[in-house]
This record gives C-alpha cells, sequence and structure tokens, in this order.
C-alpha cells in the first residue's frame, strides 16, 4: 500500500518505510526521490533488517505512521511535509539499530548528485538536497548514500533548497538554528484543526478522502492536482501512463463541489477563485482543458525514457497531451459547481464580480454546442459528439440561466438550450449512447440526472441505467465504456462506480449504494486511499494514486446518503 502526503505546495508517495517519490519545489516539479518510476531512481528510506510485521494509519490527517515490527523489537515512523516548508520531516523511534538510504537523484532519476558533506547538489542547476537529523542515539556515516542509527529516537530530514546558497549547511543559515520538532508539531495541529472528527458512516474513509481533497491543492493559487503522481498505468506493463499532476478544469470543479458538499466553502472558494482567473474573451472560455496548478499554460507532453516505469510499466511521461483537445464537457462542471456556491451562501457580491464571465461562457456555449470534441475520457482517436458533452454544455446554460433569473435578468440562452436537448433526445432513442451510431454505452451518462439534465427516473435514463448494469459493470464496479481508441478499456473505474453509487441512492436504493461504499472501503485498506482504475482480480489500484476525484466523490456520496437516510 502506497500512502500519500502533502502540505498543499507539494506531496510525496511512501512504499512502507520508503520515500519514493518527492517533486520539488511543488507538486509538477521534477521528483528527486523517483523509485516509484524506477528502482534506480532515487529514495529516501529507513531500512529496518528483517521485518516480520508492518502496518500503516493517519492517525492524524496527512501524517503517515507506519509500525514495524523485527526479531529485534519495534520501531514507530510518522511522515509529514510541514506547512510552508520543501522538507519532509520523518520522526523515528526505534528499539533497534537500523539504516538510513538517502539518495536524492535529480530530475526524475536523471542527473547524479554531487556530494558535499550531508548535501547533495544538482550538477546541472544551482538547487541541492541535504540530509539532516537530531537524533538522541549514535549516528554513522557508512557510505556516500547510507547512515547507519543506533536505537533511539528523533528527526530525520530531507531538506531541499533552490539554490544551495539558500539552504542549511550553507554560510547563509549558518548562524541560524533550527528546530524539526516545532514545524513537525505545528502541521499536526494543522491538519487536526483542518478536519476536525466527524460522525458520519464510514467515517475512516470520509475524514482521508476530505484529507486528499484538501491536499491537492496548491495553496498560493487555489489549483488543484488531479493527481499526485506522474505514470502509474491503468494497466501494469502497459503504455496507458499519463502526467496527472495538473488542474484539469472538470476534476477542480468536481473537488470544489464536494467541499461545498462538506462545508468547506472556503476552500471551494479558493478553487473557483483559481478556475475564474482562466476563463479568456477571446476564444473557448477554458481554452485549455488542464493548466498548471499555478494556472498558466500546461508544457507539451514528454517521455522519460531513462525510466523503466512503474512495474515495467513505459513510458514515463511528464505534460499531458490531452491539453492539446477540445474538451466542450468542461464549462458545464464549472458552472454547476459556481452555481451551487452561489445557492449556498446566496453571495451576490461575488457572483456580480464574475458576471461578464458567466455570462460569456454561456453564450459560448449557445454557440458553439454543434461542435465535436474529444470527451470527457479524453479519447485521443477521432472527436465525436459526446453525448455526455451535449449534457454538459446544456449543465452551462441552465446554471447561468439560473443565475441570471436570481439576479433578475433574463436567461437569454434557454432558446439554445432546449434546441440542444431536443437533439440530445433526438440522437438517444431508446437510451443514451456513448455518441450518435454508436452501439455503446458509457459510464458518463451516470451523472446526468446528478446534474438535473434528466430526472433519476425518466425512461431513457433507466434504460441506460440497465445497459451499464449490464454491459460495464464487473464484479460490482463500473468500467467507463467497453473499449477505446486504444483497445479494450480493461479495469473498473472507480468515479463512475461511485457516480452509480450516486444514482442508487437517490433511487431510493440505498442498500445497493451502502453495498458499493463499503466494497470501496475495504479495498481502499487500512489508509482508506482510492485510486484511479481497480484490478478487480487482484484489488489492486492502476492508475495514477491517489485520484483526487474519486475521493471527491466519496465526499458527496457519503453526504447524499446521510441527508437521503
Amino acid at each position: 500500500m502506497l500512502g500519500f502526503i502533502s502540505n498543499q505546495i507539494t506531496s510525496a508517495i511512501i512504499d512502507g518505510t520508503s520515500v519514493v517519490w518527492f517533486p520539488v519545489p511543488k507538486f509538477d516539479s521534477p521528483s528527486i526521490f523517483s523509485k516509484l518510476v524506477d528502482e534506480r531512481g532515487g529514495e529516501f528510506s529507513v531500512v529496518p533488517g528483517k521485518v516480520t510485521y508492518m502496518a500503516q494509519e493517519y492517525r492524524d490527517p496527512m501524517v503517515l505512521t507506519t509500525y514495524v515490527e523485527t526479531d529485534q523489537g519495534k520501531m514507530v515512523i510518522q511522515d509529514l511535509i510541514p506547512i510552508g516548508e520543501t522538507i519532509i520531516i520523518r520522526r523515528v523511534e526505534s528499539e533497534f539499530p537500523f539504516r538510513v538510504v538517502f539518495n536524492p537523484i535529480f530530475h526524475y532519476g536523471l542527473y547524479r548528485p554531487v556530494p558535499d558533506g550531508n548535501r547533495r547538489i544538482n550538477p546541472r542547476g544551482r538547487d541541492c538536497v541535504a540530509f539532516l537529523y537530531e537524533y538522541d542515539g549514535e549516528v554513522e556515516m557508512e557510505s556516500d548514500d547510507v547512515w547507519k542509527f543506533s536505537s533511539g529516537k528523533g528527526y530525520l530530514v530531507a531538506n531541499y533548497s533552490s539554490d544551495a546558497k539558500h539552504g542549511p549547511l550553507s554560510e547563509r543559515t549558518s548562524h541560524l538554528s533550527l528546530d524539526f520538532s516545532r514545524p513537525f508539531e505545528k502541521t499536526v495541529e494543522y491538519w487536526r484543526r483542518s478536519l476536525p472528527k466527524s460522525r458520519i458512516y464510514l467515517e475512516d474513509l470520509y475524514t482521508t478522502s476530505l484529507a486528499v481533497l484538501l491536499g491537492s491543492i496548491y495553496a498560493p493559487s487555489g489549483g488543484p492536482v488531479a493527481s499526485p503522481t506522474t505514470s502509474l498505468p491503468e494497466v501494469i506493463g502497459g503504455s496507458r501512463n499519463w502526467d496527472y499532476r495538473f488542474a484539469w478544469v472538470r476534476d477542480s470543479s468536481i473537488i470544489a463541489e464536494s467541499l461545498l458538499d462538506a462545508d468547506y466553502v472556503v476552500k471551494a472558494r479558493d478553487i473557483i477563485n483559481f478556475l475564474l482567473s482562466l476563463i479568456n474573451f477571446s476564444s473557448k472560455p477554458f481554452f485549455y482543458p488542464l493548466y498548471t496548478v499555478e494556472g498558466t499554460i500546461p508544457p507539451p507532453e514528454r517521455k522519460l525514457p531513462w525510466l523503466s516505469g512503474f512495474r515495467g510499466s513505459r513510458p514515463v511521461r511528464v505534460g499531458n497531451g490531452a491539453s492539446t483537445q477540445v474538451q466542450l464537457d468542461v464549462e458545464g462542471f464549472f458552472m454547476a459547481t459556481l452555481y451551487k456556491y452561489f445557492e449556498k451562501t446566496g453571495d451576490r457580491v461575488y457572483i456580480y464580480d464574475a458576471l461578464e464571465k458567466i455570462f460569456y461562457l454561456a453564450d459560448w456555449e449557445a454557440e458553439n454546442w454543434r461542435m465535436k470534441d474529444s470527451g470527457i475520457w479524453e479519447d485521443r482517436g477521432e472527436p465525436q459528439h459526446y453525448i455526455h458533452s451535449k449534457v454538459m454544455m446544456w449543465v452551462a446554460m441552465d446554471r447561468a440561466g439560473k443565475i441570471a433569473s436570481t439576479l433578475g435578468m433574463q436567461d437569454r440562452w434557454k432558446d439554445a438550450r432546449e434546441e440542444l436537448r431536443s437533439w440530445i433526445l433526438e440522437q438517444s432513442g431508446e437510451y443514451f449512447p456513448r455518441y450518435p451510431g454508436s452501439d455503446q454505452v458509457d459510464a458518463s451518462i451516470l451523472s446526468a440526472p446528478l446534474y438535473d439534465f434528466v430526472d433519476v427516473n425518466d425512461k431513457v435514463f433507466l434504460n441506460t441505467l440497465r445497459r451499464v448494469e449490464r454491459d460495464l459493470v464487473k464484479d460490482g464496479f463500473v468500467k467507463r465504456y467497453v473499449s477505446d481508441f486504444m483497445g479494450e478499456a480493461k479495469h473498473p473505474f472507480l468515479l463512475t462506480t461511485l457516480w452509480l453509487a450516486r444514482i442508487y441512492i437517490r433511487l431510493g436504493e440505498t442498500g445497493k449504494a451502502r453495498d458499493l461504499l463499503e466494497r470501496l472501503d475495504r479495498v481502499s485498506g487500512s489508509l482508506h486511499l482510492l485510486g484511479e482504475h481497480l484490478d478487480t482480480s487482484t484489488l489492486e489500484f492502476t492508475g495514477n494514486f491517489p485520484q483526487v476525484f474519486v475521493h471527491a466523490q466519496v465526499v458527496s456520496a457519503l453526504k447524499e446518503l446521510e441527508r437521503f437516510q
């Protein structure tokens, strides 16, 4: 099981007692520990010897606690990234001696560092990483990358700085003292305060899901990453390996909507502010379907051929080629979230300030709904008239119309909206197809009642639901579709699985919804983390991990279940 920690600037992935992924200085930066995608990619590992027992939990949100037992005794490791810093602090208490492997390799395992005492300096840049410790036992350097520690307790730290002159052990900081206990305790307090205990069904899954949502947000801008990793494969050994460390308009909107469901209004508004800042007036309102976490134009997709990939799954990619696609559904997701914020807060001042952008967005939708696109699943084949995309374009105009009417203004998109609705229904027949002329059904249409395009008891929708249950449900979980331009969609997709749970809740079939949620809780393990896909034969997650919009829908589904009970 992989663990996830974040400080809302960057994050790390921990495999057992090893830090195997740590991009710095922010989520989408090159990683200095990249063992996650190559055994030789660099790591920060506590090596306890022969382990007889290991368990992990989040005793506090975003603080990973690992319990280790060997024939020599017990060890406890607590890992976190302190607020406001680009460092990892590992609090260790051990009854036996152990080793530490500290082996940062810059730029995704490409540039081996130049040793300088306890510092490692990038030979192709100015940045460096220092290994620091406060420990009450004995410490001895065994080799360039390995330290020996006696039994004892204290802190182990990987400290990144963008310039060797700025970091610890430099001349600039030689007169400053360091105290790792203070940032450790203050960060624990921050997360406890941000995520108080909640009395709700599947409480641990709910709390961890909320922590993942908050941990995905890049605090300086409010933009959330879709996932903190790159190139964890959808199918082990395959090539469906993508970089998700960007702020997708769709994912960001879903995350904000779920935060609203959980009454985290201020955090949701931070994300909405971020998205509003991206709307332009020269073309499609969201010109790109994804942006950097800072809100800038996304970089091109490229391959890193020197990396062997997660369990041999190549290529490893950075950047995401979906940035070149036209995706017509994203404005609908955004407008649904913005309107939910307006409904929840009644904040007219905020809406008036954004009115020009809202109206332009709806005008563009009304004028361009006849376009083809790549759809919600970012198909890299030929664009199509995806039914789900059309539904979300209707949603965008519907929410703009509701906002205008609430403010006493004209709903000038009503005619275009009804024309689009009629077109969708004419193309659909007895059920909603993936696109006109397709004989496949697409699980994305499960969202149609969730966004009020149709009633959950609508005959065409119920026919579609039965097709989804027949064709796409595998071992209780829901695949997105049967196949795409790259072939079979092998594993179920957890976002659509949670949409199905929410549909069951709205149909009054709460027993089915609970069954799905409990299945997800079981496969999430002791850390209650969820991935993008689930291999139902091994119960392993595939795709990037953790997947934030999956956790967002966990929050929404559990809150919805609470309301409908």
